[in-house]
């Protein structure tokens, strides 16, 4: 990983100096996202300065802002750190955090369907896709092009800012994770288990850490898309690429063999005791409890959680990429990764009463979120074409994952990325049945019939 150098404070001010000129040229038409040009009065030309009512600074913390984010655990102090240093750069602006559910974006929809949308919000890009439908999204273009967003983002994550329409909804706010398997390695040493690399071998772990009276994942079903994760890594380790993924870009169908074996793989997991009894009212903070107290042997979740499990184990932690894979491809698709695949950050509701502030607020916030990611976190996998230093470097299984993923030959993406709506919904349902016992041909059976319907 590349070693990073703090932006020099010149920056934050022109930043400030940028905002606060958008501040005062935005418009408060909010049926479009214009950016008119501010009007001069003609003593303003004639003196070449502003009356003095027109170039007053706004009072700091006079723009009240609500901002509904993941604010919890690890993130909290990156959420700190970037509201401190966004008051140098917006003073005028002030946020108030709303923690965020872990409910798959039930809480933030129905505040849309309310029309009670937050100022600013974390936005998957499934989510993107069903606001804009609803006209719920403030467009960001002028403002991305405005404060030069893209020119801050590195290549990989300039693809990121753009919405396949053409129009920007969010600001990245960091950068594309796989999924991966946490694994505690001294329960596998002490119960003489071999950390796996194929699905046989994963379920024979999966028996023997049951035999033992140990929950073998810890899986917070209690979220849909850690299941439809992990069956995705069934049909990625049979050697297709491109997972569900490739079904949501309308490509192929379920008939194909590859899902059947991937869907069998899942139920002779759950037969064979892979998940505790309370799996389905498991929350992420849940199994991240179970995992750290030693009575899960291993955690399902994307690689951004690095930071907090091995705060949780310290050296005990360990990762693997996709045990599901099947022995006799495990070499062929070693670096075919589940997970990645979307553009998500910080989007705004068009129906803020302060849109334009909001928008360049969630802009430059991002772009200071995953800068404080990097410092706070040690995060390997920087946005930002800006050097940043991390306070304590990487830990080692964060260095694993730096030093693995130059290696990555392609992503699918997690359930919040699929574009189809319906196929969304249909896949998470269904997935749920399918970890709840149901057999594998009624799954693909249903889930055909899902595909038929959401290509409508």
């Amino acid at each position: 990983m590349n070693h990073f150098l703090k932006k020099p404070a010149t920056m934050l001010a022109l930043l400030s100096m940028v905002a606060l000129s958008l501040t005062a040229c935005g418009s408060d038409n909010k049926d479009n996202n214009a950016q008119p040009s501010a009007s001069v009065s003609p003593s303003a030309t004639a003196s070449g300065s502003a009356p003095a009512e027109e170039t007053k600074a706004p009072e700091p913390g006079s723009i009240k802002l609500k901002f509904y984010a993941q604010y919890s655990g690890v993130e909290m102090p990156v959420y700190d750190a970037a509201k401190e240093a966004m008051k140098t750069i917006m003073p005028e602006v002030d946020v108030e955090f709303e923690v965020a559910a872990q409910d798959d974006e039930q809480k933030i929809k129905t505040y849309a369907a309310a029309g009670s949308l937050p100022d600013i919000f974390f936005a998957s890009s499934g989510l993107i896709e069903t606001l804009k439908k609803s006209d719920n999204l403030y467009v960001m273009d002028d403002v991305v092009k405005e404060l030069n967003i893209e020119s801050l983002l590195n290549e990989s994550s300039k693809p990121m800012l753009w919405n396949k329409d053409g129009h920007s909804y969010s600001v990245p706010n960091v950068g594309q994770w796989a999924g991966v398997f946490y694994y505690n390695k001294d329960l596998f040493a002490e119960h003489n288990v071999k950390v796996p690399t194929n699905y046989d071998e994963l379920l024979e772990a999966v028996k023997t850490f049951k035999a033992k009276d140990i929950t073998p994942l810890a899986l917070f079903a209690k979220e849909k898309w850690p299941g439809v994760l992990m069956l995705d890594m069934a049909v990625v380790g049979s050697a297709e690429p491109g997972g569900l993924k490739r079904l949501d870009n309308g490509e192929g169908d379920f008939s194909e063999e590859v899902y059947l074996k991937g869907a069998q793989k899942i139920a002779e997991l759950i037969q064979a005791g892979l998940l505790s009894k309370n799996a389905f009212n498991t929350t992420a903070d849940d199994a991240a409890a179970q995992f750290k107290s030693g009575k899960a042997a291993m955690l399902l979740n994307g690689a951004w959680s690095m930071a907090a499990q091995y705060e949780n184990l310290g050296d005990k932690l360990d990762i693997m990429y996709n045990p599901l894979a099947d022995a006799d491809k495990a070499d062929q698709v070693q670096w075919s990764m589940s997970g990645g695949g979307f553009n998500q950050g910080f989007a705004v509701s068009k129906n803020s009463k302060n849109v334009e502030a909001a928008a360049k607020y969630a802009a430059l916030f991002s772009i200071e979120f995953a800068k404080q990611r990097v410092i706070q976190l040690a995060d390997p996998n920087s946005i930002l074409v800006e050097k940043v230093v991390p306070t304590n470097g990487l830990n080692p299984v964060q260095q694993k994952y730096a030093d693995d993923s130059v290696n990555f030959k392609s992503m699918t993406t997690f359930a919040w990325g699929y574009e189809n709506a319906k196929y969304k919904t249909s896949i998470e349902d269904n997935t749920q049945k399918l970890f709840a016992g149901q057999k594998p041909e009624d799954y693909i059976k249903d889930m055909s019939k899902a595909l038929e319907n959401a290509r409508k």
